[in-house]
Protein backbone atom coordinates (compact mmCIF):
# COMPACT_ATOMS: atom_id res chain seq x y z
CA UNK A 1 0.00 0.00 0.00
CA UNK A 2 1.10 3.50 -0.92
CA UNK A 3 1.34 6.31 1.00
CA UNK A 4 -1.50 8.23 -0.64
CA UNK A 5 -3.95 5.25 -0.14
CA UNK A 6 -3.34 6.23 3.55
CA UNK A 7 -3.46 10.13 3.48
CA UNK A 8 -6.71 11.88 2.77
CA UNK A 9 -5.03 15.30 3.95
CA UNK A 10 -2.18 17.38 5.67
CA UNK A 11 -1.37 20.32 6.88
CA UNK A 12 1.55 22.01 8.47
CA UNK A 13 0.16 24.96 10.69
CA UNK A 14 2.90 27.38 11.46
CA UNK A 15 5.50 25.62 10.49
CA UNK A 16 7.44 28.28 7.99
CA UNK A 17 7.98 30.36 11.66
CA UNK A 18 8.64 27.84 14.62
CA UNK A 19 10.68 24.85 14.81
CA UNK A 20 7.95 23.37 16.94
CA UNK A 21 4.50 23.72 15.01
CA UNK A 22 1.30 21.97 14.48
CA UNK A 23 1.28 18.56 12.16
CA UNK A 24 -2.30 17.87 11.12
CA UNK A 25 -2.94 14.54 9.00
CA UNK A 26 -6.27 12.96 7.86
CA UNK A 27 -5.55 9.02 7.42
CA UNK A 28 -7.55 6.18 6.13
CA UNK A 29 -7.84 3.81 9.39
CA UNK A 30 -5.77 0.65 7.71
CA UNK A 31 -2.87 -0.91 9.71
CA UNK A 32 -0.91 -0.40 7.11
CA UNK A 33 -0.48 3.51 6.98
CA UNK A 34 1.13 3.42 10.69
CA UNK A 35 4.14 4.23 9.01
CA UNK A 36 3.03 7.16 8.35
CA UNK A 37 1.97 8.02 12.16
CA UNK A 38 5.47 6.48 13.20
CA UNK A 39 7.04 9.29 10.61
CA UNK A 40 5.03 12.41 12.31
CA UNK A 41 6.20 10.78 15.94
CA UNK A 42 9.80 10.82 15.08
CA UNK A 43 9.38 14.43 13.57
CA UNK A 44 7.45 15.84 16.75
CA UNK A 45 9.80 14.14 18.68
CA UNK A 46 12.97 15.67 17.91
CA UNK A 47 11.61 18.81 17.32
CA UNK A 48 10.62 18.11 21.26
CA UNK A 49 14.20 17.29 21.92
CA UNK A 50 13.29 13.64 23.59
CA UNK A 51 15.98 11.09 23.35
CA UNK A 52 15.53 7.43 21.40
CA UNK A 53 13.68 5.92 24.02
CA UNK A 54 11.11 8.38 24.87
CA UNK A 55 10.34 8.59 21.42
CA UNK A 56 10.32 4.65 21.10
CA UNK A 57 7.59 5.41 24.32
CA UNK A 58 5.82 7.51 22.64
CA UNK A 59 5.66 5.52 19.38
CA UNK A 60 4.30 2.61 21.10
CA UNK A 61 0.92 4.64 22.92
CA UNK A 62 0.17 6.37 18.98
CA UNK A 63 0.24 3.32 17.43
CA UNK A 64 -1.48 1.15 19.64
CA UNK A 65 -4.11 3.86 19.80
CA UNK A 66 -4.59 3.60 16.22
CA UNK A 67 -4.57 -0.08 16.36
CA UNK A 68 -7.27 0.15 18.82
CA UNK A 69 -9.57 2.57 16.72
CA UNK A 70 -8.47 0.59 13.53
CA UNK A 71 -9.87 -2.57 15.74
CA UNK A 72 -12.67 -1.76 18.21
CA UNK A 73 -14.26 1.96 16.41
CA UNK A 74 -13.86 0.90 12.83
CA UNK A 75 -13.62 -3.22 13.48
CA UNK A 76 -11.53 -3.42 11.06
CA UNK A 77 -13.31 -1.53 7.97
CA UNK A 78 -12.37 1.28 6.22
CA UNK A 79 -12.76 5.16 8.35
CA UNK A 80 -11.69 8.37 8.34
CA UNK A 81 -9.11 9.38 11.45
CA UNK A 82 -8.14 12.85 11.67
CA UNK A 83 -4.50 13.37 13.61
CA UNK A 84 -3.15 16.58 15.26
CA UNK A 85 -0.29 16.92 16.75
CA UNK A 86 1.79 19.62 18.86
CA UNK A 87 3.65 21.14 21.35
CA UNK A 88 2.29 23.40 23.97
CA UNK A 89 3.77 25.55 25.86
CA UNK A 90 3.06 25.73 30.18
CA UNK A 91 3.77 27.54 32.98
CA UNK A 92 7.21 27.78 33.89
CA UNK A 93 8.64 27.28 30.61
CA UNK A 94 7.18 23.39 30.88
CA UNK A 95 6.40 21.82 26.97
CA UNK A 96 3.85 19.09 26.21
CA UNK A 97 3.41 17.17 23.35
CA UNK A 98 0.00 16.43 22.36
CA UNK A 99 -0.83 13.92 19.82
CA UNK A 100 -5.36 13.99 19.20
CA UNK A 101 -7.16 11.20 17.40
CA UNK A 102 -10.61 11.79 16.00
CA UNK A 103 -12.11 9.25 14.46
CA UNK A 104 -16.11 9.25 12.86
CA UNK A 105 -16.99 5.90 14.08
CA UNK A 106 -21.04 4.99 14.53
CA UNK A 107 -20.27 4.03 17.91
CA UNK A 108 -18.42 5.73 20.83
CA UNK A 109 -16.56 4.26 23.68
CA UNK A 110 -18.26 3.86 26.83
CA UNK A 111 -15.67 3.11 29.03
CA UNK A 112 -13.53 4.32 31.79
CA UNK A 113 -10.14 4.83 31.48
CA UNK A 114 -9.12 5.08 34.98
CA UNK A 115 -11.27 2.20 35.93
CA UNK A 116 -9.37 0.10 33.72
CA UNK A 117 -6.33 1.11 34.83
CA UNK A 118 -6.87 0.86 37.90
CA UNK A 119 -7.82 -2.94 38.20
CA UNK A 120 -4.89 -5.27 39.48
CA UNK A 121 -3.46 -7.17 36.48
CA UNK A 122 -3.83 -10.95 37.22
CA UNK A 123 -0.39 -11.88 35.21
CA UNK A 124 -1.50 -15.81 35.92
CA UNK A 125 -5.43 -15.26 34.30
CA UNK A 126 -4.45 -12.34 31.30
CA UNK A 127 -7.32 -12.12 28.50
CA UNK A 128 -7.85 -9.85 25.87
CA UNK A 129 -9.27 -6.56 27.02
CA UNK A 130 -8.04 -3.30 28.35
CA UNK A 131 -4.28 -4.29 27.99
CA UNK A 132 -4.21 -1.74 24.91
CA UNK A 133 -4.80 1.36 26.97
CA UNK A 134 -3.32 0.11 30.45
CA UNK A 135 0.21 0.44 27.86
CA UNK A 136 -0.68 3.40 26.43
CA UNK A 137 -2.02 5.18 29.83
CA UNK A 138 1.39 3.83 30.89
CA UNK A 139 3.83 5.51 28.52
CA UNK A 140 1.69 8.42 28.84
CA UNK A 141 1.49 11.24 31.03
CA UNK A 142 -1.64 11.68 30.13
CA UNK A 143 -4.86 9.50 28.12
CA UNK A 144 -8.19 11.72 28.12
CA UNK A 145 -11.30 9.90 26.01
CA UNK A 146 -14.55 12.23 25.02
CA UNK A 147 -17.59 10.40 23.07
CA UNK A 148 -18.80 12.80 20.08
CA UNK A 149 -21.93 12.78 18.69
CA UNK A 150 -20.90 11.34 15.43
CA UNK A 151 -17.05 9.69 17.44
CA UNK A 152 -14.27 9.47 19.68
CA UNK A 153 -11.39 12.03 20.80
CA UNK A 154 -8.93 10.62 22.33
CA UNK A 155 -5.62 12.46 23.58
CA UNK A 156 -2.42 11.54 24.34
CA UNK A 157 -0.23 14.01 26.59
CA UNK A 158 3.47 13.56 27.04
CA UNK A 159 5.56 15.81 29.51
CA UNK A 160 8.74 17.67 27.65
CA UNK A 161 11.23 18.39 30.63
CA UNK A 162 13.45 21.19 30.43
CA UNK A 163 16.53 18.72 30.16
CA UNK A 164 14.72 17.04 26.74
CA UNK A 165 14.50 20.21 25.25
CA UNK A 166 17.85 21.14 26.20
CA UNK A 167 18.98 18.47 24.24
CA UNK A 168 16.74 19.27 21.42
CA UNK A 169 18.81 21.96 20.75
CA UNK A 170 16.78 24.96 20.81
CA UNK A 171 18.75 27.42 19.25
CA UNK A 172 16.28 30.21 18.01
CA UNK A 173 15.25 31.40 21.57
Amino acid sequence: MGTSECIQDVSFTDCESSHVGKLCLQLNCKSDCIHVLRSMVAVMTARAGMDELQSNRVAIAVDELFANIAAHAYHGKPGRVEFVTSIKSREHGKQELVFDFRDYAAVGWSGDIAEIVSHALDTKHLCPGGLGLRLICSVSDRCEHEVLDDGNQWRLIFTVSDTDRLKGGKKNE
